[in-house]
């Protein structure tokens, strides 16, 4: 199974409630951009998923513009700042299936992403996750070290 695990593009840094923090223009411009590579690389989603956030709604929205999905992002709950990467792994899990993209944030992503592809929290994934970077992960079960990260995207 083929999936993609992306951390929402620049948001404004400062709102009345963190979950209301938008993008910014180059938060913007970085999830367009890594959508448009998602599409070159041939990447059609099946589904969208993202976190409750505000920032991670924008980026997911323009992603599936970008790469011409037919649906917009659908919420999921379980994966923001201040959820456990555990559990937020589980979320994921729940939801998972080929060709879906997850867009939510640091520092569950690269928790998650260095659990699957080298069964350690901290192993320190590369491309760093900087806004709007997108990892490719080839699994065929949510268990730890058995994922291959295929490739990184960033702006």
């Amino acid at each position: 199974m083929n999936i993609i695990l992306m951390r929402h593009g620049e948001a404004v840094p400062f709102a009345l409630d963190d979950a209301d923090r938008p993008l910014t223009p180059k938060g913007k411009i970085e999830a367009v951009t890594v959508g448009s590579h998602l599409k070159r690389a041939g990447w059609i989603p099946t589904m969208i998923f993202c976190s409750t956030r505000l920032r991670a709604k924008q980026t997911a929205d323009l992603v599936a513009d970008s790469v011409g999905a037919e649906d917009q992002a659908k919420i999921i709950e379980g994966i923001t700042p201040e959820d456990e990467w555990e559990m937020a792994i589980s979320v994921i899990e729940q939801h998972m299936m080929e060709g879906a993209i997850f867009v939510f944030h640091q520092p569950i992503l690269t928790a998650i992403v260095g659990f699957l592809i080298e069964a350690d929290m901290n192993f320190k994934v590369h491309p760093r996750a900087s806004p709007g970077t997108a990892y490719h992960l080839r699994l065929d079960a949510v268990l730890p070290g058995t994922a291959t990260l295929v490739g990184g995207y960033q702006p």
